[in-house]
């Protein structure tokens, strides 16, 4: 493991900063691996304690302490991060599957030596088919086929075979945010406190399952997205959405699930008042009024739920309707005696 820092103030601790990059090496990996055949038997996967992962990055703070504002005082730090992964071994694997769509249509993310973990892998769209003949341009090596058909999702050949098969997956995106910040801002005038904290994630791709559930994934027409209403049709060929029903390819594991997951949210704003009167000083040493609030704003572009969505194992950066964090509005009165 590798770490260098560097701490520093200003004006007797008024300014502070730390900036910190590290870089760490982890070996020994338990991963999933398919048995030998030697073992002369179909055996499935063995767990075993194979590969090594390098993971980087930096990190800044920055602070300010208003010491001398009188009855106004205030106080801000902010912090930004950035972490990146690279796959150095998987054993004797180049690379393994990793989660997957829950109706069989395919592997979501895939991990591989030179890449990060657990990247979406999948084909890459190219708009959608206007007529036969672009169909027949595209699979010039299975020219009898009717599935694939105008207003049909065209993807890119690209091991240029011919046809639109597994082995034109690609790497598509991975759900690793280019940097994440938070910023603290408290503020104090007489008796009055205010205090607000905000986090965010830029940069960060998200695969959206929700708009395959609702977008027709499995031919369902019921209960779905009124995107549906603008989907392809002869009369209506300049759209983004696919005809319905439409051939099974349509929906296969793509780009066209993955979203900007970018999002700055309010997470914590509160607002206080101290009593000092001398009636509630003969009671209590500390009286405290205030109201809070919790997830009152996001900011995002993200058609999901929720862009702060769970993280974890190979469903990493994966949405699949995630119950959002709820707003909450608290009053409360805080005691000491």
């Amino acid at each position: 493991m590798f770490n260098v820092g560097l701490d520093f103030g200003l004006n007797n601790g008024q300014f502070t900063a730390s900036l910190e990059y590290y870089r760490n090496q982890s070996d020994d990996l338990l991963l999933s691996l398919p048995a030998p055949l030697s073992n002369g038997i179909n055996a499935g996967n063995i767990t075993a304690n194979v590969g090594s992962v390098e993971t980087s990055g930096v990190e800044l703070a920055l602070g300010f302490n208003d010491y001398e504002g009188g009855d106004f005082t205030w106080s801000a730090n902010l912090n930004l991060g950035t972490s990146g992964n690279e796959v150095l071994s998987l054993g004797s694997l180049d690379a393994f599957e990793g989660a997957a769509m829950k109706d069989g249509k395919g592997n979501i993310s895939r991990t591989t030596v030179g890449e990060s973990l657990f990247h979406f892998y999948g084909l890459v769209s190219d708009g959608i088919y206007q007529t036969p003949e672009e169909v027949a341009a595209v699979f010039t090596s299975n020219p009898g086929q009717t599935t694939v058909q105008p207003g049909d999702v065209r993807y890119k050949d690209l091991n240029g075979d011919g046809d639109i098969t597994s082995e034109d997956r690609d790497i598509l995106a991975n759900p690793y945010p280019d940097f994440t910040y938070g910023l603290n801002l408290s503020t104090n005038y007489k008796n009055f406190d205010l205090n607000l904290y905000i986090t965010g994630i830029e940069g960060v791709d998200i695969y959206n399952t929700n708009k395959y559930d609702l977008e027709a994934g499995a031919n369902r027409l019921f209960n779905g997205s009124k995107v549906l209403l603008d989907s392809w049709t002869p009369t209506n060929p300049s759209t983004t959405q696919p005809r319905v029903p439409g051939a099974p390819q349509n929906h296969s594991v793509s780009d066209r699930y993955i979203e900007d997951g970018s999002f700055t949210r309010l997470k914590n704003i509160s607002l206080g008042y101290t009593f000092t009167d001398g009636v509630f000083e003969n009671y209590f040493s500390k009286l405290r009024l205030y109201v809070s609030a919790q997830n009152l704003i996001t900011l995002t572009d993200y058609s999901g739920l929720d862009p702060e969505i769970g993280q974890g194992n190979q469903e990493f950066g994966i949405d699949r309707g995630l119950y959002p964090q709820p707003k909450s509005v608290i009053l409360g009165l805080q005691v000491s005696f």
